[in-house]
């Protein structure tokens, strides 16, 4: 604890004496070990025959950490609306959220201006920050580095992450605890995520490593029964739902994208933390992951083909 403790040992060495480094702020010696059992003895015995001492010490250090916690929480706040604010001229018009703590905020990268905009309506300003890009991103699996760090909207997405790209990725910088990809509910918004989930995986993937990496699951039906509102992701929860209305009346909506919907039906289906649905995004194996989105984005359309015919439970209702 250097913040109002100092303590100074006198200590006569034989020999030679190495410095530690070029600051030469310590001696590289054996006698370190020696003089660290001899005080933390000594110390102990202080402490626990001076308990009005020893709790004013302790007071100390823990308000000294305090102070260190607030100031790197500052300086990371500093730094996270810094490193943005110089790069606010992207087309991707990021609208950031006011809160400067890492693991409550959250980046959701939407389709287009149009659900950019609704989601900007059913967000919480002070956790959600949202980023629309521009249809379907590069496939980074068939794309030279160079037309990768070209393209707009990864560059959109690697600075509003604040991280950078490996090798030179730097966790540390990341600046939401939660990067969710909110794509819309239909076969399009089904091969955005996956362009998405691409470029994740082969230039950021401590992301997906650590947890911050989620798909949001919008609704694609809206089943309003009387007073009540029903939400279906599919066909088949929509079927299952009005099984259950037991020949009540019942009106069937159909969403059409994200931009479609409205910005109340958005918050309490997909951004309302207390009512929606998150897939993590998690990686089982390196090695079979790797094959599989080289089988399903790189170069081979008949390797492709062949994958989505093994892996498809009923080819003939594939969405193509």
């Amino acid at each position: 604890v250097k913040e109002g403790l100092v303590a100074i040992i006198n200590i006569y060495l034989q020999g030679d004496v190495e410095f530690q480094g070029q600051t030469k702020g310590r001696l590289n010696s054996d006698i370190t070990s020696q003089v660290d059992s001899v005080v933390r003895h000594s110390l102990e015995d202080f402490l626990n025959t001076h308990q009005t001492q020893g709790d004013m010490l302790s007071n100390r250090i823990i308000l000294a950490a305090q102070a260190r916690i607030a100031s790197r929480q500052a300086k990371d706040s500093v730094n996270r609306k810094s490193n943005i604010s110089h790069r606010l001229n992207l087309p991707g018009k990021l609208s950031d959220c006011s809160s400067t703590l890492r693991d409550e905020s959250e980046l959701f990268i939407c389709e287009g201006d149009s659900a950019g905009g609704s989601s900007k309506q059913a967000r919480d300003r002070k956790t959600q920050a949202i980023l629309p890009i521009r249809g379907k991103i590069l496939n980074v699996e068939t794309a030279t580095k160079d037309k990768i760090l070209a393209n707009q909207e990864i560059q959109n997405i690697v600075s509003a992450l604040g991280t950078g790209i490996e090798p030179n990725y730097q966790y540390e910088k990341l600046r939401y605890g939660k990067i969710i990809l909110m794509t819309d509910a239909d076969v399009d918004g089904a091969h955005i995520c996956t362009l998405l989930l691409t470029f994740f995986y082969r230039f950021m993937p401590r992301l997906i490593h650590e947890n911050h990496l989620y798909i949001a699951q919008p609704p694609l039906y809206r089943i309003d029964a009387g007073k009540k509102t029903f939400y279906a992701i599919d066909d088949k929860e929509k079927n299952k739902i009005v099984s259950k209305l037991n020949g009540a009346k019942y009106e069937i909506g159909r969403f059409k994208g994200l931009g479609e919907m409205p910005s109340s039906d958005l918050k309490t289906t997909t951004m309302d933390k207390s009512n929606r649905t998150l897939i993590r995004v998690t990686i089982a194996d390196d090695r079979n992951t790797d094959v599989t989105f080289d089988r399903l984005m790189g170069k081979d359309a008949q390797n492709r083909f062949k994958f989505i015919k093994e892996k498809a439970v009923f080819f003939q209702d594939l969405d193509i």
